[in-house]
C-alpha cells in the first residue's frame, strides 16, 4: 500500500499517530517502521505526530513509580534482589536506570525542542540527542550528520557546570564501559571532533551522557563525577 498517496492520507494519519502513542504493533509496527525508512512522507507525518504528542506529554505532572516497580524490574532483567551497588560503574547502577527512564520519557518532549534548531536538523541523514537532567528537562541537543567526523551541542538550559569544573560527554555502548567523546566547551554552542564520522563512530551506541569532571575532563580515562543528563541516540536515516 502507497501510503503517501493523496487518497490515503486519513489512513496514514492513523497510522502515524499510533506509531508515535506506541499502540501500534507486531508486524504492523515492522511495516510502517520499514516505509517510514525509505518514504520522506510517511517520515515527516509519523515527525509531526511526535511533536504533537510531546507537546501534551509536557503538561502532564510526573509519576513516581513505587518500589514494587523497580523491583520487577531488577527481577525481570535478572539481577539479584540485594545487589551490592558499591562496585558497580554509575553506568550499570539502578540509581542511574531510574533517571534515564525519566529523561527518555524527555526524548519525547524533546522533540519538540528540535524546531530551535530549525528544519534544517532533521533533513538528510542525522543523528539527534536530546540530552536531560532525572527531571526530564532537556538541558543540551546533540546533532550529527551520518557521513561528518563530528558532534554539535547546543544548550537550551542555562545549566553550567561551575569555577574548576567542566561537562564531560561519554558514549554509552550496550554492556560496555563508557567512552568518552570529549569534554564540552563552555557557551551556547560545543562542536567535538570524531575519530570516525558520526554513523560509524556511533553505530552501536544507544545512548549518550553528560557528566560533571574536574577542568580538563576524567584524569582517569573513565567518569569520576555526577551523571547529569542523558539521553537516547535517534538516528534520521
Amino acid at each position: 500500500m502507497d501510503l503517501a498517496h493523496p487518497d490515503r492520507r486519513e489512513r496514514l494519519e492513523a497510522l502515524a499517530a499510533q506509531y508515535a502513542l506506541g499502540t501500534l504493533r507486531g508486524l504492523a509496527r515492522v511495516r510502517f517502521d520499514r516505509v517510514l525508512r525509505s518514504d520522506p512522507v510517511v517520515a515527516a507525518t509519523a515527525r509531526d505526530w511526535e511533536r504533537r504528542l510531546a507537546v501534551l506529554a509536557a503538561t502532564v505532572p510526573g509519576v513516581t513509580p513505587s518500589p514494587r516497580v523497580w523491583s520487577a524490574i531488577v527481577a525481570r532483567l535478572g539481577l539479584r534482589a540485594g545487589i551490592d551497588e558499591a562496585g558497580l560503574g554509575w553506568w550499570q547502577r539502578l540509581g542511574f536506570w531510574r533517571g534515564f527512564a525519566l529523561a527518555s520519557f524527555a526524548a519525547a518532549v524533546g522533540l519538540s525542542v528540535l524546531q530551535l534548531l530549525g528544519p534544517a536538523v532533521l533533513s538528510g541523514e542525522s543523528l539527534v540527542v536530546v540530552l536531560a537532567g532525572p527531571d526530564a528537562k532537556p538541558a543540551l541537543i546533540a546533532t550529527a550528520v551520518r557521513g561528518e567526523p563530528l558532534l554539535t551541542l547546543k544548550a537550551v538550559s542555562e545549566s553550567v557546570p561551575g569555577p574548576g569544573r567542566a561537562y564531560e560527554l561519554w558514549a554509552l555502548p550496550d554492556g560496555g564501559a563508557p567512552q568518552s567523546l570529549g569534554v564540552i566547551a563552555p557557551g551556547r554552542v560545543a562542536r567535538l571532533p570524531l575519530r570516525r564520522p558520526s554513523g560509524e563512530a556511533l553505530a552501536s551506541i544507544p545512548t549518550l551522557a553528560v557528566s560533571l569532571e574536574p577542568a580538563g575532563g576524567s584524569p582517569t580515562g573513565a567518569p569520576t563525577g555526577p551523571v547529569l543528563f542523558t539521553g537516547r541516540v535517534e538516528r534520521f536515516y
